[in-house]
């Protein structure tokens, strides 16, 4: 009988610590770990800017093609549910991609940096505004 009555204090001990560990993670705020890009609004152009690094990136167009979307690397300052992603296959300090983790969500809207003059053809496509 002390047998079981230590077998069973044993496997309850590992399932209260394996809660506390999980429960512990919940508090955790995973977008902390990502870089926030401050946003803007530049009333002369009438568009959102987001600003991080020392680079300014304005609006180019919207996609629904999640093949370009690559690995996320920040948040929209202050919304978590902003997703700021590498544009598979270009550099981050030339384009990014914002989509908003929501149900139905309206897609991605593809960000240029300000000065970038040498447009890839690929995203020629998506091209909307002239900022």
């Amino acid at each position: 009988m002390k047998k079981h009555t230590s077998i069973i204090l044993a496997v309850t001990a590992c399932v209260l610590v394996f809660t506390m560990l999980c429960l512990s993670g919940c508090n955790q705020h995973p977008q902390d770990e990502y870089a926030p890009y401050e946003v803007f609004e530049n009333k002369e152009l009438g568009c959102i800017e987001l600003h991080y690094d020392d680079i300014i990136y304005r609006p180019y167009g919207g996609f629904y093609n999640n093949d370009f979307r690559g690995q996320q690397i920040g948040i929209r300052e202050g919304d978590p549910e902003s997703k700021i992603c590498e544009v598979k296959g270009y550099d981050s300090k030339e384009w990014i991609t914002e989509y908003l983790d929501v149900f139905m969500g309206g897609g991605d809207m593809l960000y240029k940096a300000v000065g970038l003059t040498d447009i890839p053809e690929e995203l020629q496509q998506f091209k909307n505004y002239d900022y």
